[in-house]
């Protein structure tokens, strides 16, 4: 088969890597699209895949007003179409596989289109066009696409799990040395930009929110910030120093892990970290939801719930063998989960001539 994959985040890297690798060791064609998104280019080119990122200059709005997004989303959006049409110009492909404009262009040169989404409609509900273009859709069972359910492929699963399930993810406790050379107790601080789309009128940390995360963190243990955004000086001290193949491991041997990110926050959560996510899309994404009501691996607080925040983040900080509790916590999720990497290699080959 010949097959042409286009992803736009970090996280899509992460999710496609062991389903791009055994396609290729099995003879398929792979092609792969991206745009410059964060570390995303960095952890493909660590991968050393051959690769086009069609959008070098990035999408994401320099502007935090609203209307600024909105009108620079718009753009991107026919841009991004106009850049794979010209990439996928006089080539032919058997199946296309993406979270995003892809599936349009597949529409449109017939080309059948297998889209990965694990965000309910309501919460992004623009992309209603993409998930009409698609041809299936990949989905935790949990998830809700509304009038386009007929589409859905149910997998037992969440994204993380392709390439942070212990069948694919060993930790190592050395690259904690390389930050935190004594090992002391450390907690995590994940920060983002909140300039996407579908973050217009979000919020999150602020950084008043933020120097009160870190004196209550402080008292109990090391604290380090990664952040996609800018910070005042006075946070320097905090900032990780760290290669970006090795945030799990630093994810995974950390007490705790409080953020305004949806993939670091469900990251920890599926390795049996202790998370608080806060930000406005709390309530809104019903994989947080099933792995904070069903699960316990963590909790969602909006920004107007920020005195329960501060009172959640005390209670973990008293608790004892928290981190203990956690790992019978991610176990019983474990036991429920299928292999999502084999589920997409099952749904791929199906497209087989």
């Amino acid at each position: 088969m010949r097959i042409l994959f286009f992803f736009v985040h970090p996280s899509k890297y992460h999710l496609f890597k062991y389903t791009i690798n055994y396609l290729k060791s099995h003879g398929h064609n792979v092609d792969i699209a991206i745009i410059s998104k964060d570390v995303l280019e960095e952890l493909v080119k660590n991968e050393g895949w051959v690769y086009t990122n069609i959008f070098p200059e990035g999408r994401r709005s320099k502007s935090s007003n609203k209307y600024a997004i909105l009108w620079s989303t718009g753009i991107n959006f026919f841009k991004t179409i106009y850049r794979l049409f010209k990439f996928t110009k006089n080539k032919k492909y058997d199946l296309f596989i993406t979270d995003d404009c892809l599936s349009i262009v597949g529409r449109l040169k017939k080309v059948p289109t297998l889209m990965f989404i694990d965000d309910d409609l309501k919460t992004v509900p623009e992309n209603f066009i993409l998930y009409k273009c698609a041809t299936n859709i990949i989905t935790p069972a949990c998830t809700d696409l509304k009038k386009y359910n007929n589409k859905k492929l149910s997998v037992k699963s969440y994204k993380e799990l392709a390439y942070l399930h212990p069948d694919y993810f060993s930790p190592n406790i050395e690259i904690i040395k390389k930050f935190n050379p004594t090992i002391l107790p450390y907690a995590i601080i994940r920060l983002v930009a909140l300039t996407a789309s579908h973050d217009r009128c979000k919020k999150g940390i602020t950084n008043d929110i933020l120097r009160k995360i870190i004196t209550i963190l402080n008292k109990k243990y090391k604290v380090y910030i990664s952040t996609e955004r800018n910070l005042p000086d006075d946070f320097n001290e905090y900032k990780i120093k760290i290669k970006v193949n090795d945030i799990p491991h630093a994810i995974y041997f950390a007490s705790l892990l409080i953020g305004d990110s949806q993939t670091m926050c469900s990251e920890a959560s599926v390795l049996g970290t202790p998370v608080i996510r806060f930000n406005d899309f709390s309530g809104k994404i019903s994989v947080m939801e099933e792995k904070e009501n069903k699960y316990g691996l963590m909790y969602n607080f909006s920004t107007n719930e920020y005195d329960n925040m501060f009172s959640k983040l005390n209670e973990l900080m008293n608790l004892t063998d928290l981190k203990k509790d956690w790992k019978i916590r991610k176990d019983k999720m474990l036991q429920d989960m299928e292999d999502i990497n084999l589920f997409f290699i099952k749904e791929i080959e199906k497209y087989k001539s």
